[in-house]
Order: structure tokens, then sequence, then C-alpha cells
């Protein structure tokens, strides 16, 4: 996130009435931006966590977001569903009491923000692109209710540009990715923890082998092969990133 970017969220941040922080369900505090909870809290902003892409994750992994984020203004959603949306207005609502509230949408990029902004806005105006950095430039969107939204790029801040973090939450496409095999073993090693069926059941693979072994399975069944049979593991680790992006995975 550029120095003049900064200034230009902070004042955007000044001028709204709440600041909605959109987060993946997938991985909830990977996608937290620190620097800029604390700058909301800061200067009195009300704040809502969304907790987007429910309609992904497990059962198991929503009780869990239920619990660890109790006792938070947060809501637990899918963008593409109306019915969540006009939740999360009511919610915004009984938050302020303004007939025209200023609303801010922050978050990462490829959390669902501009998906989020096109069902609050009357006319879903903020394009939506599965690749990232899609959103450019400041929009200022008028919103259902009497909401105005304040639009602001997918936001990567200082010191958080490590390549498997943005791998994981598609804050770089997969095929961008200098060494896919390592954010793809970081995925498996969660998959590992939380839900190794999910793997399993899908590629047919054995969680229990070592990380390169189960890359190596997966390239195999999927016909990845280089020449004399040598298993392509960097586009195998692509295509497991790429259907994890696209939640044909989930934990």
């Amino acid at each position: 996130m550029k120095k003049g970017f900064w200034i230009v969220v902070q004042d955007i941040i000044k001028k709204a009435d709440v600041v909605l922080e959109v987060l993946d369900a997938r991985m909830v505090e990977l996608t937290r931006n620190r620097k800029l909870e604390e700058y909301i809290k800061k200067i009195g902003r009300k704040q809502i966590l969304i907790i987007n892409k429910s309609d992904i994750v497990s059962k198991s992994v929503i009780e869990k977001i239920k619990k660890d984020y109790s006792r938070l203004d947060y809501i637990l959603m899918s963008a593409k569903n109306l019915k969540s949306v006009n939740e999360l207005v009511k919610l915004i609502k009984s938050k302020i009491n303004k007939e025209n509230i200023k609303v801010a949408v922050i978050g990462y990029p490829n959390t669902g923000k501009s998906t989020l902004i096109n069902k609050l806005s009357k006319g879903g105006r903020a394009r939506t692109s599965s690749e990232s950095g899609f959103t450019r430039g400041l929009q200022l969107i008028m919103g259902k209710s009497n909401l105005m939204l304040f639009d602001t790029p997918g936001i990567v801040p200082y010191g958080d540009r490590n390549e498997i973090r943005l791998g994981l939450i598609s804050g770089i496409s997969p095929s961008k990715l200098k060494d896919p095999d390592l954010v793809a073993y970081k995925l498996i090693e969660i998959f590992r923890k939380n839900n190794p069926a999910a793997l399993e059941k899908e590629y047919g693979v054995d969680l229990k082998l070592d990380y390169e072994e189960i890359l190596c399975e997966i390239g195999k069944k999927k016909g990845m092969l280089l020449k004399k049979g040598v298993v392509d593991e960097k586009r195998a680790a692509v295509q497991l990133l790429i259907d994890w992006h696209k939640g044909k995975i989930r934990v």
C-alpha cells in the first residue's frame, strides 16, 4: 500500500460513519488488516467485520467463527446472497442513527468487496473480477436505504506482502506466483489440520504423505507430466490453488 494511498484511505475513514472490513471466512485472521483496525478505533469510527464467503466453508468452520468473534460486531454472510445483504443493511442502521449513512468498504483483494458493493448499491455500479488488482481508483456509490458507499481498492498493508499470505487469499493470481509450490504446501497444511477428508476425496491422495509427495500425486492424477514422466509440481500447485480460490475445495 503506497504512502499516498494510505493518506487517501485515512481520509475516507475519517469521512465515514461506519467502516466495513470484508474478510474471507476461510481464513479470517489472515485477511484482517490490523493497521487499519487500530486507526479506525483511534478516531472513534464504528466498524463491522464482514466475514464473507460463508457459503464455501464447512459447518465446523462456521461454528468456530461464531465462537471466536462473538464479542465483536460482525456478520457472517455471502455477498452473493441478497438476504445476507439485507441483514447487513439492518445491522448498519442499528449502529448508526442517521438518515444518510456514509459507509467505507475496505479489504484485501478478492475477499468479495466489489461484489458486496454491487449488492449494496442501487445500480450495482462497482466492477467485479476474479483477477486480483481489478478495482482501481476511488469510487463513491449511492446505495440502498440512504447508504453512501466509499469504495477503496483492495488494500495490502506494508509488511503483509508475503507471497504465501497473498497466494492463499487470492491477492496474487496463482499463475503469477514465484513459488506456487510453497503456497500449496501451506494450503495442504491448513487442510491437514482442519478438513483432510476434503482433499483426500477431491484428489484421491493420502494426506499422511509429505507435502511434495501430495503435490506429485495430484499432478499424476491430473496428467501434469513433463518429459520422461516427471510430474510438473509447479503446474499441480497452481491448479490446487485455483481450485481453492474458486471454492472447489473447502476447509
